[in-house]
């Protein structure tokens, strides 16, 4: 599809950049200086409930290795479709209330949100805990348990007492901040495929701007529930299911026909580095910015103006030149309309071919988790950043020429000594958020 040019305005590259007095006035170090607070903040835990691993070091060697999580998933009332599912018992060790309460979604941020806190050795209840707060992100929420209440429903019968309570969107926040006794704030960001992004990012703030110490934070996605799979079909935007279900997701790839869908929880403890520092905990990375833009275009239609500002706007707020990112972690979620556009926006912060920064898409590696893929992404950029190598984007054969970057492809390559690796996380109705990410 020809993406027109806004209110008949010929979109160029070079007019998304905010002009400097907006660039100062939004972003450090003017903003920074007037709050006098500057404080860095790391991760200090991760804990993953994933396609690809239950840690960190298992996520990390799956990412590397050609083996595949992808299969067929299919449900009651809808075709099999390919998808990334987590293969445990992820309600063993609930306890009976949040069985009864819990999607899930839940269930799986729960147990994501505990290994995060036992990376960080501060299991099982958080010190200064009025001094820290749960950032969630999700986009379909409690799917499984809404269709379930409809089935009922229309099948005539009686919907539990608990219904409500386990459809709550904010369910996983509540949850987890019930079990740890965790007394900050509370909070749930929805934002379609850049929730859990939004989420970390927001948090990262609190702590930078002095209203927290700590906090846990992420993203979790159920989304093979049965009247969301067939919403996505309606959409026509997921990957029709072949004989190699693990070859379906081919971001950048001229094949490439859609997304496939995955589900996971990956939560971190992210605090500011002084406050790491004090309690002698490891830091296996810093968040150095972050930054979130809208198209204000269209529901369904990236723009790469967006695109553009939200990637320049991070890298103004880590207070970072744009050559000292060596790895970009694309959102590259294989679609017709998309990947074009982000290349395009890439191109334009970063340069083309061979003079930009090293790109891969991990969603060709764990599917599509949807509001969970910015937290999953950030396990990746943070394995990328440890092992110093850049993940290839599997399944990708043919670039597709209007996708002209330095796409990693067949095997990992060396990330540039010192270098920082930008996150992107873009979103139907036009949500942008970018993370930056740089060696603790």
């Amino acid at each position: 599809m020809v993406r027109r040019p806004l209110k008949g305005i010929e979109v160029r590259a070079d007019e998304a950049a905010l002009c400097e007095p907006e660039r100062q006035a939004l972003h450090p170090p003017a903003l920074r200086e007037r709050l006098g607070v500057d404080r860095r903040v790391v991760v200090s835990g991760v804990g993953l409930v994933t396609p690809l691993g239950h840690s960190l070091a298992d996520f990390g060697r799956a990412l590397f290795d050609e083996a595949t999580c992808m299969n067929a998933v299919s449900t009651r009332h809808a075709p099999p479709i390919p998808g990334a599912r987590v293969h445990a018992d992820v309600a063993a060790g609930l306890c009976r209330s949040e069985l009864l309460l819990g999607d899930r979604s839940v269930h799986l941020a729960l147990l994501a949100a505990s290994r995060a806190l036992d990376d960080a050795g501060l299991a099982p209840r958080a010190p200064a805990r009025q001094r820290c707060g749960v950032f969630v992100g999700c986009s379909t929420g409690p799917s499984q348990s809404v269709s379930d209440s409809y089935a009922t429903l229309h099948g005539g019968g009686r919907l539990p007492g608990l219904t409500l309570l386990r459809c709550m969107p904010s369910g996983p926040a509540a949850a987890i901040a019930i079990r740890h006794g965790l007394h900050g704030p509370s909070q749930t960001y929805s934002g379609a495929c850049a929730s859990s992004t939004t989420a970390i990012g927001e948090a990262m703030r609190a702590i930078r701007h002095g209203y927290l110490d700590l906090a846990l934070v992420g993203g979790t996605e159920a989304p093979f529930g049965d009247g969301n799979i067939k919403a996505w079909q309606a959409l026509r935007l997921l990957a029709p299911l072949t004989s190699d279900a693990g070859a379906a997701c081919r971001p950048f790839d001229r094949d490439r026909r859609g997304i496939v869908l995955g589900e996971g929880a990956a939560f971190f403890v992210i605090e500011s580095e002084a406050h790491a520092q004090a309690r002698g905990a490891k830091r296996h990375a810093r968040i150095a910015g972050y930054a979130g833009a809208s198209d204000g275009h269209h529901w369904t239609e990236p723009d790469v103006r967006g695109q553009i500002q939200a990637m320049r706007s991070a890298l103004a707020d880590a207070q970072l030149d744009a050559r000292r990112i060596g790895s970009v972690n694309a959102y590259g979620a294989g679609t017709a309309m998309g990947d074009p556009v982000e290349a395009e926006a890439i191109a334009a912060v970063f340069g083309a071919g061979s003079e930009g920064p090293l790109v891969s898409s991990t969603k060709s590696a764990h599917g599509h988790l949807l509001g969970a893929s910015g937290a999953i992404e950030l396990a990746a950029s943070i394995v990328t950043l440890k092992q110093a190598r850049v993940p290839a984007t599997r399944n990708l054969t043919q670039p597709d020429p209007r996708c002209a970057l330095n796409l990693v492809r067949h095997r990992a390559e060396p990330l540039p000594a010192g270098a920082a690796v930008l996150s992107d996380s873009f979103a139907f109705g036009g949500s942008n958020a970018c993370l930056v990410l740089a060696p603790a």
